[in-house]
């Protein structure tokens, strides 16, 4: 195996496949990446069983085969190797790389790319199309609801579905829930949708925010398992997903629909007030107190250890006086996730789940935004 590429491509294909590969496996291939010589082309792949990342990219082939490498060691050592062409080849059971036009060289282990993991090859029987900044603008909009339980393994995700005219993307980890949809044709994902890991999602959402050409979507047709293609630059860019099993929950009947009060205050500033009085609540609960009047909002959270701090701002509420407890990293979470200057809270009771939403439309008029959050029990609640 021999082939001439450019430091800068090695190292963007390199880089990308890393993201895939297992830090903590004993098994020594899934540490690696495997480097493909091929007719035209050169493709570099890391997995780690349950989520592979392949990358192709253009490169003068002498001589094909293939290698396994170190995927951290190799990356380290190749990212300050200086800008210019390089010359991979494996000779004496190592990897060669040349570089500075001859000046400099390193050579690294390796392992039998033979008992590499088969790299997972879709046939797919749904399709959808998704350019990469509006996929990139669901998925953070949706996954950090998700779940990091494993007693609900189908909550460790982000549903993503299909049909009338919309895509929607859903978390929740029963605390918090987070539905995101874009208007438009989608039909390709079939009626349950498919469950897609959240690691796994952020990391196609960072290769959608790249990207120069729409994400393809491709569902197997034993449907455990997805795949996400695009183009980045003149890297073609793939990664396939192991999919969560079993139904997602019905969220839908969780979304109160008659929640009857409306608060109405300025994002930035609800946030600011909820990050300043929170370092004074308990560790494990983060509760913050609200108190909600007719034209104003306190934030307040008070223990022992911590101290207590308050801060009131202006808001418009329509409903009797009430004092509601959240977490308040939840709820920061949820204000980061809306673009909007104001939000409405709709609220029933102290104990009832309320609905967060934006005041206004969305940057993009298609798209729209729903969050719940579940409140906390105040120490001196009573009911």
């Amino acid at each position: 195996m021999e082939l001439t590429i450019q430091q800068g491509d090695l190292a963007f294909a390199v880089a990308r496949a890393l993201g895939s590969v297992s830090s903590k496996s004993p098994l020594p291939l899934l540490s690696c990446v495997l480097i493909e010589a091929e007719k035209g082309g050169l493709r570099v792949t890391g997995t780690d069983l349950d989520v592979t990342t392949s990358v192709r990219v253009a490169c003068t082939v002498s001589s094909p085969g293939k290698v396994a490498v170190s995927a951290r060691h190799f990356h380290e050592v190749l990212r300050k190797m200086p800008k210019g062409a390089l010359t991979l080849a494996v000779r004496d059971g190592q990897c060669h790389v040349d570089y500075g036009e001859g000046r400099g060289w390193s050579r690294f282990p390796v392992q039998d790319p033979a008992e590499f993991p088969r790299i997972p090859e879709l046939k797919g029987e749904s399709r959808i199309s998704l350019d990469g900044a509006t996929l990139s603008r669901l998925a953070a909009r949706s996954t950090y609801a998700a779940s990091t339980e494993e007693t609900r393994p189908q909550l460790n995700g982000v549903l993503i579905t299909s049909g009338e005219k919309k895509l929607t993307f859903v978390a929740t980890d029963g605390h918090r829930l987070s539905r995101a949809t874009r208007q438009g044709a989608f039909e390709g994902l079939g009626g349950q949708g498919i469950i897609v890991p959240t690691r796994a999602l952020q990391a196609v959402s960072r290769t959608a925010e790249e990207a120069t050409s729409p994400v393809e979507i491709e569902v197997a047709s034993g449907r455990n398992q997805a795949g996400f293609a695009t183009q980045v630059g003149e890297y073609r860019v793939q990664i396939v997903t192991r999919l969560l099993e079993g139904a997602y929950p019905n969220y839908e009947q969780v979304i109160p629909k008659d929640n009857p009060h409306s608060l109405t205050v300025r994002r930035t500033d609800l946030a600011e007030a909820i990050d300043i009085v929170a370092s004074h609540a308990d560790n494990v609960t983060k509760q913050v107190r609200f108190s909600l009047r007719k034209k104003q909002i306190g934030v307040s959270s008070t223990t022992q250890e911590l101290g207590a701090g308050e801060q009131k701002l202006a808001a418009d509420y329509d409903g009797e006086a009430l004092e509601i407890g959240y977490n308040a990293g939840y709820l920061l979470e949820i204000l980061r996730s809306i673009p909007t200057e104001q939000v409405v809270f709709r609220l029933k009771t102290a104990l009832s789940a309320g609905v967060i939403e934006p005041v206004g439309a969305l940057p993009q008029a298609e798209e729209e935004l729903l969050c719940l959050i579940m409140p906390l029990r105040l120490p001196d609640a009573s009911g």
